[in-house]
């Protein structure tokens, strides 16, 4: 089930018109939505598969290379864009390429997708679920990684926002998403149907007839500003930082 990001998340994310933006790609979604914006963009991936995914579209420069180590000189960008991937990354070193490599004012744009477990029905559905594993919809979804971005000196100045994204859900998608959680391979028949018929009856009862529920989200969104002062200044060792034997 994929979920589009709304335009004007990504206006904010993107800051200006036209940007020169380095994207850590997962997938070419968002590359094609950032370059149909008016963005021109390089796209970073380890994933040679994807390079060549991304190759074809216009304004897209792919490069296989990790955020840990650039390939490229530095000041070349004005906002790098992360969706949902900050946690796969080493950050002690990435953030400082990403430093290195964004201009003067410019960003780390980085969001993360994550499930609202507030409204009522959602509840109702954990609670089924977590019948049989206690685990059940208690994903990680990386976005811990947020808050070592806000403690790094690289980019000591952070804006935040939330955008609400609703994903509409039919019956037959909810009960494909609930069959395809991984505890559902320990249930046997008759435990998996019982299971379904929860989930259709919670269905029926918090819609009208032929309507879709609406899966909600939170789309946290941070703009990490750049400091080069860190990657500028002069470095100073103790008087016992260097000791010649003689």
């Amino acid at each position: 089930m994929s979920i589009t990001l709304p335009d004007e998340a990504l206006t904010w994310l993107s800051v200006w018109q036209e940007v020169r933006g380095l994207v850590l790609a997962t997938d070419a979604h968002l590359a094609r939505r950032l370059t149909g914006a008016g963005h021109t963009l390089f796209a970073l991936t380890d994933d040679p598969a994807l390079v060549a995914r991304l190759a074809p579209l216009e304004r897209v420069t792919p490069f296989l290379a990790r955020p840990e180590a650039i390939p490229t000189d530095p000041l070349q960008f004005e906002v790098v864009f992360a969706h949902q991937c900050l946690h796969r990354f080493d950050l002690s070193h990435a953030l400082p390429q990403l430093a290195r490599v964004l201009r003067a004012g410019g960003c780390i744009s980085a969001s993360y997708l994550v499930r609202d477990d507030s409204v009522p029905w959602v509840r109702r559905l954990a609670a089924i679920l977590r019948r049989y594993d206690p685990m059940a919809m208690k994903g990680d979804y990386g976005h811990q990684s947020l808050d070592t971005l806000g403690k790094s000196r690289y980019f000591p100045e952070v804006e935040r926002r939330a955008f609400r994204v609703w994903q509409p859900i039919s019956r037959e998608d909810l009960v494909s998403m609930v069959r395809h959680q991984p505890f559902t391979t320990n249930l046997d028949e008759a435990q998996l149907g019982a299971l379904l018929d929860q989930v259709v009856e919670l269905f029926d009862g918090a819609v009208r007839p032929g309507e879709n529920l609406r899966l909600p989200y939170q789309l946290l969104c941070w703009r990490a500003w750049v400091n080069h002062e860190e990657l500028t200044g002069p470095v100073e060792l103790p008087d016992s930082g260097l000791a010649i034997p003689l």
